[in-house]
């Protein structure tokens, strides 16, 4: 009868499951390669289908005037006393021996002691190295030691050696010495009873995608990259602007960009429509023109109120799946045939907006090869005894979804682990 679970990957769905067996009682450690959780809801302002904001609660009082959103339970990670954050740090191996595991941990120097920095961000202030901010599409410019997710867990900032000189001043002005820039990577063994992959999904990109001009037009952006310019604390404040800092008056979204496609990925990606749905009425409240381009919604029960109030604030919906994305003038024009009009459209916007697929994290990873099934998500009943997994590892899905199949996978964990005691 064990007690100890490594739950690898802090998005949604791990951050839940380790909440959940935290509370029955189970020592946790929650694995995160990023240096602070989230994964890919943490680069939304908003989620579906309760239109909740993804940062923690003490963001939403202080960026929505006062509206308590629902927290995503982030803020709630250092409470827990049985719950253990490894943040950069990564699954080198992974051993069975009998009826337990043995979990090899890799973590990157994050060169800001966790246990010692006060959050004063005095070290932010001085640094006087300025790159590209690639959370917020290398629009606005972030320093050499940063924070990528205003009020991210963990709080401490981050530096980034590639861009960092060295120059000290930041270890100068911090009064309770908590950096080190000679951190070094540091490697550890867990023994563990249990493994749950809550390793997550991120969008392919759309440039190994022909004709759809993504890589060559600035202003053809994926919906994760629309997700950024949405968000009050992205590169434009939630204001909507091309490239060239021109405001947008029109957008045109193309679903199963690269989905459903013999030649690219051929299974549905499931969340697409429901988040693509939820941007084009963000876009109509800031009194943008949207049009969809789609083969056909797929949009879960639950979430059928965005289908209702896209049509509501005059979304226009094509159906047809666009052959490719041409620039005309700077700007991306996108040919579609509208099957239901049989006539050739050319939709001139000042943005085209792709729902790339989602993939699986873990197809990346060797040592989780053993463990993967179809496409390369983690499998749901072939895993050996002991390895787990829920929310998107799994196969894309949306948000409730993820949150429900933690819970279950929680309980099913503790019941193996103490059921018999």
């Amino acid at each position: 009868m064990g007690d100890t679970v490594v739950v690898v990957g802090a998005g949604l769905a791990g951050i839940q499951v380790s909440h959940q067996l935290a509370d029955l009682g189970l020592k946790v450690h929650l694995v995160e390669k990023e240096a602070t959780v989230g994964g890919l809801s943490a680069h939304l302002g908003k989620v579906f289908p309760t239109d909740d904001c993804a940062l923690c609660l003490d963001a939403c009082e202080e960026l929505f005037s006062g509206h308590h959103r629902r927290c995503q339970y982030r803020s709630l990670l250092g409470n827990q006393k049985k719950l253990n954050l490894h943040t950069l740090t990564e699954i080198k191996s992974i051993k069975q021996d009998g009826g337990r595991f043995s979990v090899s941990l890799k973590t990157t120097p994050r060169y800001v002691m966790l246990d010692r920095c006060v959050v004063c961000l005095e070290c932010i202030n001085v640094c006087d190295v300025e790159v590209p901010d690639e959370m917020n599409l290398g629009r606005v410019m972030r320093k050499a030691i940063y924070r990528s997710i205003p009020q991210g867990v963990p709080l401490a900032p981050v530096i980034d050696m590639n861009s960092c000189t060295k120059c000290t001043k930041c270890v100068d002005v911090c009064k309770v010495g908590a950096i080190d820039l000679e951190q070094r990577s540091k490697t550890r063994t867990i023994k563990a009873d249990a493994v749950v992959l809550a390793t997550g999904v991120e969008e392919r990109s759309p440039s190994i995608l022909p004709g759809y001009a993504y890589g060559l037009c600035k202003d053809v952006l994926t919906q994760r990259e629309l997700a950024r310019l949405l968000d009050s604390t992205g590169a434009t404040n939630g204001k909507v602007l091309t490239a060239s800092g021109k405001q947008v008056e029109s957008v045109t979204m193309i679903l199963c960009a690269g989905s459903r496609d013999l030649n690219a990925i051929d299974y549905c990606s499931q969340a697409c429509c429901t988040y693509s749905l939820k941007h084009a009425i963000m876009l109509r409240e800031q009194g943008v023109g949207v049009t969809i381009c789609y083969m056909d919604l797929r949009v879960p029960l639950h979430s059928h109120s965005f289908l209702e109030r896209a049509r509501e604030s005059d979304v226009t919906f094509v159906r047809g799946k666009p052959d490719h994305v041409i620039v005309h003038e700077g700007s991306p024009v996108t040919i579609v045939e509208d099957t239901e009009a049989l006539k050739r459209l050319e939709i001139e916007s000042d943005l085209v907006v792709l729902a790339s697929p989602l993939v699986p994290h873990a197809a990346e990873k060797e040592v989780f090869n053993s463990f993967l099934g179809d496409y390369g998500f983690a499998a749901r009943h072939d895993a050996p005894k002991g390895i787990y997994a829920c929310g998107t590892a799994t196969g894309p899905t949306d948000i409730p979804a993820s949150v429900a199949e933690a819970n279950a996978v929680a309980l099913e964990v503790y019941m193996a682990l103490k059921g018999g005691a």
